[in-house]
Protein backbone atom coordinates (compact mmCIF):
# COMPACT_ATOMS: atom_id res chain seq x y z
CA UNK A 1 0.00 0.00 0.00
CA UNK A 2 0.88 3.53 -0.61
CA UNK A 3 2.12 5.25 3.15
CA UNK A 4 -1.19 7.38 3.90
CA UNK A 5 -3.02 4.08 3.21
CA UNK A 6 -0.64 1.87 5.42
CA UNK A 7 -0.89 4.54 8.42
CA UNK A 8 -5.43 4.64 7.56
CA UNK A 9 -5.07 0.79 7.69
CA UNK A 10 -2.92 0.98 11.07
CA UNK A 11 -4.88 3.80 12.55
CA UNK A 12 -8.57 1.49 11.88
CA UNK A 13 -6.91 -1.70 12.72
CA UNK A 14 -6.85 -3.26 9.59
CA UNK A 15 -4.81 -5.45 7.02
CA UNK A 16 -5.51 -3.24 3.84
CA UNK A 17 -7.57 -0.90 2.51
CA UNK A 18 -8.54 0.62 -0.88
CA UNK A 19 -10.13 3.71 -2.96
CA UNK A 20 -13.63 4.31 -2.00
CA UNK A 21 -13.23 1.82 1.35
CA UNK A 22 -15.21 3.44 4.24
CA UNK A 23 -13.17 3.01 7.44
CA UNK A 24 -13.58 4.15 11.35
CA UNK A 25 -9.74 5.45 12.37
CA UNK A 26 -8.58 6.35 15.59
CA UNK A 27 -6.21 9.48 15.49
CA UNK A 28 -2.95 9.58 17.15
CA UNK A 29 -3.73 12.81 17.59
CA UNK A 30 -6.86 15.68 17.22
CA UNK A 31 -5.77 19.82 17.00
CA UNK A 32 -7.99 22.93 17.22
CA UNK A 33 -7.39 26.02 18.05
CA UNK A 34 -9.31 29.37 19.07
CA UNK A 35 -11.81 30.02 16.78
CA UNK A 36 -13.61 26.14 17.41
CA UNK A 37 -12.98 26.60 21.31
CA UNK A 38 -16.43 28.56 22.03
CA UNK A 39 -18.71 26.60 19.55
CA UNK A 40 -16.92 23.18 20.82
CA UNK A 41 -17.75 24.20 24.49
CA UNK A 42 -21.43 25.08 23.32
CA UNK A 43 -21.93 21.92 21.66
CA UNK A 44 -20.20 19.53 24.09
CA UNK A 45 -22.24 21.04 27.25
CA UNK A 46 -25.58 20.72 24.95
CA UNK A 47 -24.79 16.96 24.14
CA UNK A 48 -22.74 15.49 26.74
CA UNK A 49 -23.01 17.68 29.48
CA UNK A 50 -19.84 19.99 31.03
CA UNK A 51 -19.22 17.37 33.31
CA UNK A 52 -18.43 14.74 30.47
CA UNK A 53 -15.16 13.66 30.16
CA UNK A 54 -13.67 13.09 26.77
CA UNK A 55 -11.62 10.48 25.68
CA UNK A 56 -8.40 11.03 25.17
CA UNK A 57 -6.99 14.49 27.27
CA UNK A 58 -3.47 14.02 26.98
CA UNK A 59 -4.04 13.41 22.94
CA UNK A 60 -5.69 16.34 21.83
CA UNK A 61 -4.30 19.93 21.08
CA UNK A 62 -5.14 23.40 22.07
CA UNK A 63 -3.41 26.30 20.17
CA UNK A 64 -4.12 29.71 19.70
CA UNK A 65 -2.96 31.41 16.36
CA UNK A 66 -5.88 33.32 14.56
CA UNK A 67 -6.97 35.99 17.25
CA UNK A 68 -4.40 37.16 18.88
CA UNK A 69 -5.11 41.15 19.07
CA UNK A 70 -6.00 40.88 23.02
CA UNK A 71 -6.99 44.97 22.82
CA UNK A 72 -10.04 43.47 20.51
CA UNK A 73 -12.79 42.08 22.96
CA UNK A 74 -13.78 39.93 20.81
CA UNK A 75 -9.93 38.34 20.34
CA UNK A 76 -9.99 38.46 23.89
CA UNK A 77 -13.53 36.34 24.13
CA UNK A 78 -11.78 33.41 21.52
CA UNK A 79 -8.83 33.28 24.08
CA UNK A 80 -10.57 33.32 27.08
CA UNK A 81 -13.27 30.62 25.38
CA UNK A 82 -9.94 28.71 24.72
CA UNK A 83 -8.36 28.56 28.07
CA UNK A 84 -12.05 27.66 29.86
CA UNK A 85 -12.21 24.50 27.33
CA UNK A 86 -7.96 23.52 28.26
CA UNK A 87 -9.04 24.02 32.04
CA UNK A 88 -12.27 21.79 31.40
CA UNK A 89 -10.86 18.69 29.52
CA UNK A 90 -7.98 19.43 31.43
CA UNK A 91 -5.62 19.50 28.25
CA UNK A 92 -1.79 19.36 28.75
CA UNK A 93 -0.76 19.80 25.12
CA UNK A 94 -1.93 23.67 25.35
CA UNK A 95 -0.14 26.51 23.31
CA UNK A 96 -1.80 29.68 24.76
CA UNK A 97 -0.64 33.45 24.12
CA UNK A 98 2.64 33.91 26.39
CA UNK A 99 2.87 30.27 26.36
CA UNK A 100 7.11 29.34 26.05
CA UNK A 101 6.41 28.22 22.53
CA UNK A 102 3.04 29.24 20.49
CA UNK A 103 2.18 30.71 16.97
CA UNK A 104 0.76 28.98 14.07
CA UNK A 105 -0.62 25.77 14.98
CA UNK A 106 1.10 23.67 11.54
CA UNK A 107 4.37 25.52 12.49
CA UNK A 108 3.91 25.01 16.46
CA UNK A 109 3.18 21.10 16.27
CA UNK A 110 6.32 19.98 14.02
CA UNK A 111 8.71 21.99 16.00
CA UNK A 112 7.28 20.71 19.33
CA UNK A 113 8.13 17.04 18.42
CA UNK A 114 4.01 16.45 17.96
CA UNK A 115 4.06 15.65 14.40
CA UNK A 116 5.15 12.03 13.83
CA UNK A 117 6.35 10.11 10.86
CA UNK A 118 3.78 7.28 10.47
CA UNK A 119 0.70 9.03 12.30
CA UNK A 120 -2.49 10.18 11.85
CA UNK A 121 -3.32 13.32 13.17
CA UNK A 122 -6.92 15.45 12.29
CA UNK A 123 -6.84 19.16 12.66
CA UNK A 124 -9.37 21.64 12.03
CA UNK A 125 -8.22 23.77 9.61
CA UNK A 126 -8.06 23.34 5.86
CA UNK A 127 -3.89 23.44 6.31
CA UNK A 128 -3.59 20.26 8.60
CA UNK A 129 -2.12 18.30 5.55
CA UNK A 130 0.83 20.42 6.56
CA UNK A 131 1.71 17.27 8.64
CA UNK A 132 2.00 14.95 5.67
CA UNK A 133 5.44 16.91 5.81
CA UNK A 134 7.22 14.53 7.97
CA UNK A 135 5.53 11.04 6.89
CA UNK A 136 2.39 11.37 8.89
CA UNK A 137 -1.27 11.64 7.45
CA UNK A 138 -2.20 15.24 8.12
CA UNK A 139 -6.71 15.09 8.18
CA UNK A 140 -8.96 18.36 7.68
CA UNK A 141 -11.99 17.84 9.69
CA UNK A 142 -14.88 20.06 10.59
CA UNK A 143 -16.34 20.46 13.92
CA UNK A 144 -18.91 17.58 13.70
CA UNK A 145 -15.78 14.94 13.74
CA UNK A 146 -13.99 16.51 16.05
CA UNK A 147 -16.69 16.19 18.34
CA UNK A 148 -17.11 12.47 17.77
CA UNK A 149 -13.35 12.19 17.92
CA UNK A 150 -13.07 13.53 21.63
CA UNK A 151 -16.08 12.09 22.78
CA UNK A 152 -15.46 8.68 21.20
CA UNK A 153 -11.35 8.42 19.74
CA UNK A 154 -12.93 7.47 16.44
CA UNK A 155 -13.34 9.60 13.18
CA UNK A 156 -15.74 7.96 10.36
CA UNK A 157 -13.89 8.50 6.71
CA UNK A 158 -13.72 7.21 3.68
CA UNK A 159 -10.60 5.96 1.42
CA UNK A 160 -10.46 8.40 -1.44
CA UNK A 161 -8.08 7.76 -4.63
CA UNK A 162 -4.60 8.86 -4.46
CA UNK A 163 -1.69 10.40 -7.13
CA UNK A 164 1.49 9.46 -6.66
CA UNK A 165 3.95 12.56 -7.70
CA UNK A 166 7.96 11.31 -8.33
CA UNK A 167 9.82 14.12 -8.89
CA UNK A 168 13.77 13.16 -9.93
CA UNK A 169 16.88 14.34 -10.13
CA UNK A 170 17.70 17.43 -8.32
CA UNK A 171 16.39 21.03 -8.33
CA UNK A 172 18.23 23.43 -9.99
CA UNK A 173 19.82 26.81 -7.72
CA UNK A 174 17.23 29.15 -6.33
CA UNK A 175 14.46 26.40 -6.37
CA UNK A 176 12.38 26.37 -3.68
CA UNK A 177 9.72 23.96 -2.04
CA UNK A 178 7.28 26.82 -2.42
CA UNK A 179 7.75 27.30 -6.56
CA UNK A 180 7.47 23.74 -6.47
CA UNK A 181 4.26 23.21 -5.09
CA UNK A 182 3.03 26.77 -6.84
CA UNK A 183 3.91 25.11 -10.17
CA UNK A 184 2.20 21.70 -8.89
CA UNK A 185 -1.24 24.33 -8.16
CA UNK A 186 -1.00 25.43 -11.68
CA UNK A 187 -0.78 22.36 -13.26
CA UNK A 188 -3.18 20.38 -11.49
CA UNK A 189 -5.43 22.69 -9.14
CA UNK A 190 -9.17 22.58 -10.94
CA UNK A 191 -8.64 19.20 -12.48
CA UNK A 192 -11.23 16.40 -11.55
CA UNK A 193 -7.70 14.14 -11.24
CA UNK A 194 -6.93 15.95 -8.42
CA UNK A 195 -10.19 16.63 -6.60
CA UNK A 196 -10.77 14.83 -3.25
CA UNK A 197 -7.74 13.10 -3.89
CA UNK A 198 -4.79 11.72 -1.74
CA UNK A 199 -1.23 13.02 -3.32
CA UNK A 200 1.78 10.61 -2.33
CA UNK A 201 4.79 13.04 -3.16
CA UNK A 202 8.27 11.73 -3.17
CA UNK A 203 11.46 11.17 -5.36
CA UNK A 204 14.72 12.04 -5.58
CA UNK A 205 14.29 15.87 -5.81
CA UNK A 206 11.40 15.84 -3.05
CA UNK A 207 13.58 13.83 -0.59
CA UNK A 208 16.71 16.24 -0.98
CA UNK A 209 15.05 18.85 0.50
CA UNK A 210 15.17 20.36 3.74
CA UNK A 211 12.66 18.97 6.02
CA UNK A 212 10.90 22.23 6.95
CA UNK A 213 10.37 22.48 3.14
CA UNK A 214 8.46 19.70 2.76
CA UNK A 215 5.91 20.93 5.09
CA UNK A 216 5.79 23.79 2.76
CA UNK A 217 4.57 20.77 -0.01
CA UNK A 218 2.18 19.48 2.23
CA UNK A 219 0.76 22.38 3.46
CA UNK A 220 -1.20 23.16 0.39
CA UNK A 221 -3.05 20.51 -0.58
CA UNK A 222 -6.36 21.71 -0.45
CA UNK A 223 -4.98 24.62 -2.81
CA UNK A 224 -4.19 21.41 -5.39
CA UNK A 225 -7.87 20.15 -4.83
CA UNK A 226 -6.58 17.41 -2.83
CA UNK A 227 -7.31 16.52 0.48
CA UNK A 228 -3.70 15.48 1.58
CA UNK A 229 -0.14 15.32 0.53
CA UNK A 230 1.89 12.97 2.48
CA UNK A 231 5.73 12.94 1.89
CA UNK A 232 7.14 9.77 2.92
CA UNK A 233 9.79 9.92 6.31
CA UNK A 234 13.35 9.36 5.11
CA UNK A 235 16.10 9.31 7.79
CA UNK A 236 17.33 12.68 7.51
CA UNK A 237 13.04 13.81 8.64
CA UNK A 238 13.23 10.80 11.02
CA UNK A 239 16.40 12.26 12.68
CA UNK A 240 15.20 15.69 12.72
CA UNK A 241 11.78 14.98 14.47
CA UNK A 242 14.03 12.69 17.45
CA UNK A 243 16.13 15.75 17.54
CA UNK A 244 12.53 17.76 17.93
CA UNK A 245 11.61 15.43 20.91
CA UNK A 246 9.40 13.12 18.87
CA UNK A 247 9.94 9.01 20.37
CA UNK A 248 8.38 5.97 19.67
CA UNK A 249 7.04 6.28 15.77
CA UNK A 250 7.23 3.89 12.89
CA UNK A 251 7.72 6.06 9.36
CA UNK A 252 5.71 4.21 6.85
CA UNK A 253 6.64 4.03 3.26
CA UNK A 254 5.09 2.55 0.26
CA UNK A 255 5.63 -1.05 -0.41
CA UNK A 256 6.59 -2.66 -3.27
CA UNK A 257 2.28 -3.70 -4.17
CA UNK A 258 1.39 -0.03 -3.58
CA UNK A 259 -1.52 0.67 -5.89
CA UNK A 260 -1.90 4.40 -7.40
CA UNK A 261 -5.05 5.71 -9.51
CA UNK A 262 -2.57 7.59 -11.38
CA UNK A 263 1.35 8.17 -11.50
CA UNK A 264 2.34 11.62 -12.50
CA UNK A 265 6.12 12.05 -13.26
CA UNK A 266 8.17 15.15 -13.18
CA UNK A 267 12.28 15.73 -13.99
CA UNK A 268 13.68 18.35 -11.31
CA UNK A 269 14.63 20.44 -14.24
CA UNK A 270 11.42 21.50 -14.80
CA UNK A 271 10.74 23.17 -11.84
CA UNK A 272 11.59 26.97 -12.10
CA UNK A 273 11.40 29.74 -9.27
CA UNK A 274 7.67 30.93 -9.19
CA UNK A 275 4.98 33.38 -8.57
CA UNK A 276 1.58 33.44 -8.11
CA UNK A 277 -0.73 36.14 -10.01
CA UNK A 278 -3.22 37.98 -7.68
CA UNK A 279 -6.64 35.84 -7.66
CA UNK A 280 -5.26 32.29 -6.69
CA UNK A 281 -2.34 29.87 -6.02
CA UNK A 282 -3.40 28.31 -9.45
CA UNK A 283 -2.60 31.34 -11.51
CA UNK A 284 1.44 30.58 -10.83
CA UNK A 285 3.98 31.39 -13.65
CA UNK A 286 7.58 31.16 -14.05
CA UNK A 287 8.78 34.62 -12.57
CA UNK A 288 10.69 34.75 -16.30
CA UNK A 289 7.66 35.41 -17.56
CA UNK A 290 6.55 37.74 -15.07
CA UNK A 291 6.91 41.51 -16.59
CA UNK A 292 8.46 43.77 -14.67
CA UNK A 293 6.63 44.81 -11.22
CA UNK A 294 6.77 47.51 -8.69
CA UNK A 295 5.62 45.88 -5.59
CA UNK A 296 5.28 48.23 -1.99
CA UNK A 297 4.53 45.86 0.21
CA UNK A 298 6.53 42.37 1.95
CA UNK A 299 4.49 39.77 3.72
CA UNK A 300 6.95 37.04 5.08
CA UNK A 301 4.34 35.13 7.24
CA UNK A 302 2.21 32.24 7.85
CA UNK A 303 2.47 28.33 8.43
CA UNK A 304 3.65 28.22 4.82
CA UNK A 305 6.37 30.59 4.32
CA UNK A 306 7.58 31.99 8.08
CA UNK A 307 8.69 28.79 9.35
CA UNK A 308 12.63 28.98 11.27
CA UNK A 309 13.85 27.84 7.57
CA UNK A 310 11.95 30.57 5.91
CA UNK A 311 13.40 33.31 8.22
CA UNK A 312 16.40 32.09 7.91
CA UNK A 313 16.69 32.07 3.65
CA UNK A 314 15.15 35.08 4.07
CA UNK A 315 17.66 36.95 6.54
CA UNK A 316 20.40 35.38 4.19
CA UNK A 317 19.90 37.05 1.32
CA UNK A 318 18.28 40.47 2.90
CA UNK A 319 21.63 40.90 5.57
CA UNK A 320 23.78 40.49 2.42
CA UNK A 321 22.10 43.35 0.30
CA UNK A 322 22.32 47.16 1.46
CA UNK A 323 18.80 47.43 2.70
CA UNK A 324 15.51 47.52 1.72
CA UNK A 325 14.60 49.31 -1.05
CA UNK A 326 12.81 52.88 -0.64
CA UNK A 327 8.71 52.36 -0.95
CA UNK A 328 8.76 49.20 0.38
CA UNK A 329 7.22 48.54 3.84
CA UNK A 330 8.57 45.01 5.03
CA UNK A 331 6.11 43.27 7.41
CA UNK A 332 7.74 40.21 9.15
CA UNK A 333 5.38 37.49 11.13
CA UNK A 334 7.51 34.98 12.65
CA UNK A 335 4.99 31.42 12.59
CA UNK A 336 6.37 30.67 16.37
CA UNK A 337 7.93 31.96 19.34
CA UNK A 338 10.91 30.29 18.89
CA UNK A 339 11.16 31.60 15.67
CA UNK A 340 10.62 35.37 16.70
CA UNK A 341 13.28 34.52 19.08
CA UNK A 342 16.23 33.55 16.92
CA UNK A 343 15.92 36.62 15.03
CA UNK A 344 16.22 38.71 17.54
CA UNK A 345 18.87 36.29 19.47
CA UNK A 346 21.17 37.88 16.50
CA UNK A 347 22.40 41.31 16.72
CA UNK A 348 22.41 41.99 12.94
CA UNK A 349 18.98 40.28 12.14
CA UNK A 350 17.69 42.11 15.20
CA UNK A 351 18.43 45.38 13.69
CA UNK A 352 17.42 44.59 10.55
CA UNK A 353 13.85 43.76 11.88
CA UNK A 354 13.68 46.14 13.64
CA UNK A 355 13.92 48.56 11.23
CA UNK A 356 11.12 47.35 9.34
CA UNK A 357 7.55 46.06 10.86
CA UNK A 358 7.88 42.68 13.35
CA UNK A 359 4.97 41.41 14.93
CA UNK A 360 4.50 41.31 18.79
CA UNK A 361 2.40 38.02 18.68
CA UNK A 362 3.48 35.04 16.31
CA UNK A 363 0.31 33.72 14.90
CA UNK A 364 -1.52 34.06 11.20
CA UNK A 365 -2.16 37.72 11.13
CA UNK A 366 -2.95 39.10 7.44
CA UNK A 367 -3.23 35.29 6.39
CA UNK A 368 -6.15 34.84 7.99
CA UNK A 369 -7.52 38.09 7.22
CA UNK A 370 -8.49 38.86 10.63
CA UNK A 371 -6.02 41.40 12.20
CA UNK A 372 -2.37 42.75 11.53
CA UNK A 373 -0.43 43.47 8.25
CA UNK A 374 -3.69 43.43 6.25
CA UNK A 375 -3.78 44.92 2.56
CA UNK A 376 -5.01 47.89 1.72
CA UNK A 377 -6.76 48.88 -2.08
CA UNK A 378 -3.27 50.16 -3.10
CA UNK A 379 -1.33 47.49 -2.18
CA UNK A 380 0.77 45.50 -4.17
CA UNK A 381 2.28 43.19 -1.61
CA UNK A 382 4.52 39.94 -2.04
CA UNK A 383 3.01 37.36 0.06
CA UNK A 384 4.58 34.03 1.12
CA UNK A 385 1.51 32.51 2.73
CA UNK A 386 -0.70 29.87 0.89
CA UNK A 387 -3.57 32.13 -0.92
CA UNK A 388 -3.96 35.37 -2.40
CA UNK A 389 -7.72 35.22 -3.48
CA UNK A 390 -9.26 38.44 -3.57
CA UNK A 391 -10.45 40.08 -0.45
CA UNK A 392 -8.58 37.14 2.01
CA UNK A 393 -5.60 39.33 3.36
CA UNK A 394 -7.79 43.11 3.57
CA UNK A 395 -9.52 44.93 0.77
CA UNK A 396 -11.09 43.32 -2.18
CA UNK A 397 -8.85 45.55 -4.54
CA UNK A 398 -5.11 44.41 -2.73
CA UNK A 399 -3.03 42.92 -5.40
CA UNK A 400 -1.27 40.31 -3.77
CA UNK A 401 1.55 37.73 -5.22
CA UNK A 402 2.74 34.54 -3.40
CA UNK A 403 6.01 33.49 -3.29
CA UNK A 404 8.92 31.95 -1.42
CA UNK A 405 10.62 33.57 1.63
CA UNK A 406 13.84 34.06 -1.15
CA UNK A 407 11.25 35.96 -3.46
CA UNK A 408 10.14 37.81 -1.13
CA UNK A 409 13.54 39.06 0.19
CA UNK A 410 14.87 39.57 -3.32
CA UNK A 411 11.63 42.56 -3.28
CA UNK A 412 12.53 43.79 -0.30
CA UNK A 413 15.86 44.24 -1.66
CA UNK A 414 14.64 45.85 -5.29
CA UNK A 415 10.99 46.60 -4.67
CA UNK A 416 10.54 45.17 -8.13
CA UNK A 417 10.51 41.47 -10.07
CA UNK A 418 10.22 40.61 -13.14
Amino acid sequence: MSAARTIIARAAGLRHVASGDHVVVRPDWTMTYDPQAGPLRQRWSKHWGEQARIFAPDRLILVADHFMDLANPVHAQKQADLDLLARQFGIAHYYPVGAANYGVCHALLPEEGLVRPGELIAGTDSHSSTYGGFGALGLNIGLDALEGIIALGEHWMAVPHEIRIEITGRFGEGVTAKDVILQLCADLAGEPLTFGAGIELDGEAIQALHPEEKLTLANMAQEMGARWIVVPANGEVCAWVEALGARDFAAVLPDGHAEYDRVLRYGAEDFVAMVALPGGPERAIPIAELPTTRFNEVFVGSCTGAKRYDMERFFEIVLAGDGPAEGVAVMLVPATRKTRDWIFADPARARWAHAQSVAEQPGCNACAGIHGYLAGQSAVRMSTANRNYAGRSGAQGAQIYLGSAATAATIALTGTLG
